[in-house]
């Protein structure tokens, strides 16, 4: 088992225990590779299979990063490594997708302790957590944008399930969400300071546990909620919910060129969007069109058929130039000079992105999802 990847095992007072699963790579913001995804999806299958275990706490062993995403570098690096490592990377995806749709499914209530970075695969955990805790130290973000890939792990999903356009807007400028937004966007239900979870994880050991899911995650949002109240942590106000009228009028026309005009005007005074605006306008064009077309196909879909439609854009990207020379203008050479194939959205051939949304293989790695 990873030494990244830990298990607690919290006993009860009415007998089994509370299993903690902590992701403890700091050095790396706890951005999973392939052994730690393996961990974590250990440890989950012998949760849920352990009648003595009642429910899961997931965190991470820093409050300055629950988790920061996937590991794009050892990504790009099997995509570089020649045909036989790469098809390593339709393996990894199909991993995350899997563990992600089990998460959302899972037979016990999971709290996912969500502290620090919350970026990527790191809020695609959040979101399948059935009880949600963001703190004021919370930075959530999709800044997929900056790398040249999209964002994924069951954002084509959550993005609709966010207020009006607001998704929309967070995948096309990798923005920082702080905890008043996570509330305001549902991507999280509690906000509590890092310095409660001690005592939290006291009581829920305390609690009288039926070991029967609807009952005990009934209880878990009453005691949540009731320690959310007592804590009377402050929050910071919501960026999102201040400009919730912009954001619509920004979002109004998906079309590719009215996008680029809108969000290349965000500089002025407002430094969040002026950040927002930098972003896009520093990301990939490319990617920007991939997320309209994801937008706009994900509306309807069932969180299965999400995530087989990212399977099929993960796979496609993770192979592409763009992708390739994101990650080393952001994370390998860190010259954060990406020379991206395209100067705006309008130059980004329609072909070249229905080429993302059409599956590589005769047989899909995650057909049998949701059956």
């Amino acid at each position: 088992m990873s030494k990244a990847v830990q298990l607690t095992c919290h006993p009860l007072a009415v007998g089994g225990y509370l299993a903690q699963i902590t992701l403890n790579a700091p050095q790396k913001r706890n951005a999973l590779c392939e052994p730690m995804l393996l961990a974590l999806g250990d440890l989950l299958s012998n949760v849920a299979a352990d009648d003595e275990a009642v429910a899961v706490l997931l965190d991470s062993g820093s409050s300055h990063a629950f988790c920061a995403g996937a590991d794009a570098r050892q990504i790009q690096t099997l995509t570089l490594s020649g045909t036989e490592n790469a098809r390593q990377i339709d393996d990894f995806f199909a991993r995350c997708y899997r563990l992600l749709y089990e998460l959302h499914q899972f037979p016990k209530p999971v709290v996912c302790w969500a502290s620090g970075a919350v970026m990527g695969l790191g809020l695609g955990l959040l979101a399948a957590a059935s009880h949600r805790i963001a703190t004021p130290k919370s930075l959530l973000a999709m800044p997929e944008i900056a790398i040249g890939f999209y964002p994924d792990a069951g954002a084509t999903w959550f993005l609709h399930h966010m207020p009006g356009h607001s998704g929309l807007f967070c995948a096309l400028t990798g923005v920082q969400l702080n905890a008043g937004d996570a509330l305001y966007s549902g991507l999280a239900d509690y906000v509590l300071p890092d310095t409660r979870k001690p005592q939290l994880i006291q009581q829920l050991t305390r609690l009288d546990w039926q070991f029967e899911l609807e009952a005990d995650a009934e209880m878990l949002t009453i005691e949540l909620t009731d320690f959310e109240a007592e804590a009377n942590t402050r929050l910071p106000p919501s960026h999102l919910k201040q400009r919730a009228d912009l954001i619509e009028s920004l979002c109004e026309d998906k079309s590719p060129a009215a996008i680029d005009k809108a969000f290349h005007g965000l500089l002025g005074d407002d430094v969040w969007l002026n950040e927002a605006g930098r972003t896009f306008a520093g990301g990939a064009a490319s990617t920007a069109c991939i997320v309209l077309e994801q937008y706009q196909r994900g509306e309807g879909l069932l969180l299965a058929e999400a995530l087989q439609l990212e399977m099929v854009i993960s796979a496609n990207r993770a192979r592409d130039l763009e992708f390739i020379e994101g990650v080393r203008a952001r994370l390998f050479d860190k010259d954060d000079r990406p020379q991206w194939a395209f100067r705006s959205l309008s130059e980004v051939p329609p072909e070249l992105i229905s080429g993302f949304f059409t599956a590589p293989w005769q047989q899909h790695p995650l057909a049998d999802l949701g059956t």
